[in-house]
């Protein structure tokens, strides 16, 4: 069930009943105006008991009626709103694919109409000289009923919205939006003192708050920061949710990392930390994070086997190979994504999700947290640092090859828990620390990249080795997956030399490490 997207922006109007709509030609680039046409729409807004969508400024809404019936959900913008549209479909029950773009936001809490509306709408295009519509002035007789309360209230408001021919710049389109501004001003319009429809007919004049954030400075304490840097955290993994659900390119490794950052966070201080409530959280995500693993893992080999064939000049010899290896990684992943859809589905990945924002707000953090952030995060920090030195160092000790990998694949785990737990205290509004902090956390990314490379050769290796018994016992050529293998021992090779060329600048970046 596929959805059209548009950005919708518009400027809402109150006023009175004794009031026409202007003509507005020669109102900025407005050259003509259409003759009226009515319209009457009627919409079911849906929100939870406690209007949890409402609350992130969401609208879920089914409207029958106009050039645009069928279901709707309107989400904040940079600039309007994202409006996301599918077909009109049955009012009961809501569209799998509708219900997936919020259910991060929903979880498992009922979703009911908490506003009927019935709206007379009256509409006039206004058009450029050139004869294209560059936006629509509505004249809306709204009649709402609030199902929660069972309240009805009338009203009468203009929207002025652009079309997707409104001019090109942000400074163009704010102009033209001025400009008819002013002239239903002077009829005597005023701005609307509610955000939306939904906000007029629950008698608000806001649908939500933003989350909690935390005014930081460089007095700021340890836990303020770190309160912010898990809120602004479990932001990015609620946006990755719904994409993950539909499926969208690099959507489970941008979950995946989300998590990883947010367990990054909770190891690297959690000393400042110290609850059972951290700890919860921690495993928690762990948990999370293998199911993710375990449907990311098989798009790495899949598009690492893909683009290692398309290298290849004799493409037709490497067909074969192609078939057998990307076939069966993709067939692994969609029977592990199924898996994490039922996972994020469930129970307890809505708790996870309400106590990670119960956290922030919550949480006791340990004594240590109230101290300056400049020095109290500075030890957890120093502290991997160490970490990984100690993992790189005990490689040369490793008893036989397996081991060695075992050892390898920890030095990464811990540079890249050193590299997140800097990010989270020096990027946006947790930028507690400076360039010399970045610097360590790129000197971590560089040995976290090499030796992510390293696996991912290797384990392709092992996917082709096997891959090939199983080709050899169908009777099939096997000397395109020897070939394929002897190229990835040779980045395998590469990937080796580039880690220690890494591993040393690592080990120079000891003076970036903050003071504690």
């Amino acid at each position: 069930m596929a959805h059209e997207v548009h950005v919708e922006i518009e400027r809402k109007y109150d006023v009175d009943d004794t009031v026409g709509v202007p003509d507005l030609t020669g109102v900025a680039s407005v050259a003509r105006t259409s003759e009226p046409d009515t319209a009457t729409l009627q919409a079911v807004y849906y929100d939870t008991e406690r209007l949890d969508l409402a609350s992130q400024r969401i609208v879920l809404r089914r409207r029958v009626g106009g050039a645009d019936e069928g279901w709707h959900i309107k989400l904040p913008a940079d600039e309007g709103r994202l409006e996301l549209h599918w077909p009109l479909g049955e009012e009961s029950p809501i569209p799998e694919p509708v219900l997936d773009l919020v259910l991060v936001h929903v979880r498992d809490r009922e979703l009911s109409p908490v506003a009927r509306l019935t709206t007379t709408r009256t509409t006039y295009c206004l058009f450029d000289s050139a004869g294209d519509d560059i936006a629509e002035v509505a004249d809306d007789l709204v009649s709402a009923v609030d199902e929660t309360t069972g309240q009805l209230r009338v009203w009468r408001e203009w929207e002025v919205e652009l079309t997707d021919n409104a001019p090109g710049s942000p400074k163009k389109r704010e102009a033209l939006l001025d400009a008819v501004e002013q002239r239903l001003f002077e009829v005597g319009a005023k701005p609307s003192e509610s955000i939306s429809k939904l906000a007029h007919a629950l008698g608000r004049e806001k649908l939500g708050a933003a989350p909690p954030r935390w005014s930081l400075t460089s007095k700021s304490t340890a836990g303020d920061v770190l309160r912010e840097a898990i809120s602004s955290l479990t932001e990015r993994l609620k946006t990755a949710d719904p994409l993950v659900r539909q499926d969208e390119a690099d959507s489970v490794h941008s979950m995946r990392a989300s998590v990883r950052r947010l367990r990054s966070v909770f190891a690297t201080y959690r000393p400042l930390l110290a609850s059972t409530a951290a700890a919860h959280l921690e495993s928690e995500l762990a948990a999370l994070g293998t199911v993710l693993g375990d449907a990311r893992d098989p798009q790495v080999m899949h598009d690492r086997a893909r683009n290692l064939v398309r290298s290849q000049s004799n493409k037709k010899m490497h067909e074969a190979v192609l078939q057998r290896v990307v076939a069966s990684k993709s067939a692994e992943y969609h029977k592990a994504l199924n898996y994490l859809r039922v996972i994020m589905s469930s129970e307890r990945y809505f708790r996870l999700l309400d106590d990670l924002e119960a956290f922030v707000t919550t949480a006791t953090f340990a004594k240590a947290s109230n101290k300056p952030a400049s020095k109290a995060l500075a030890r957890g920090l120093a502290h991997d640092y160490s970490r990984v030195r100690k993992r790189m160092n005990a490689v040369d000790g490793a008893a036989n090859p397996a081991e060695w990998h075992e050892r390898v694949h920890a030095v990464r785990k811990a540079a890249r828990r050193l590299r997140f737990g800097v990010e989270a205290v020096t990027s946006g509004e947790t930028a507690i620390f400076g360039d010399k902090a970045r610097r360590l956390a790129q000197a971590a990314e560089g040995v976290q990249d090499s030796l992510g490379e390293y696996r991912d050769s290797f384990q392709l290796q092992d996917l082709l080795v096997v891959s090939a018994e199983i080709a050899h016992a169908d009777g099939e050529n096997t000397f395109g997956y020897g070939r394929l293998h002897a190229l990835e021992q040779q980045r395998a090779d590469v990937a080796l030399e580039e880690y220690s060329r890494a591993a040393g600048e690592f080990r120079r970046a000891k003076r970036w490490v903050p003071k504690r």
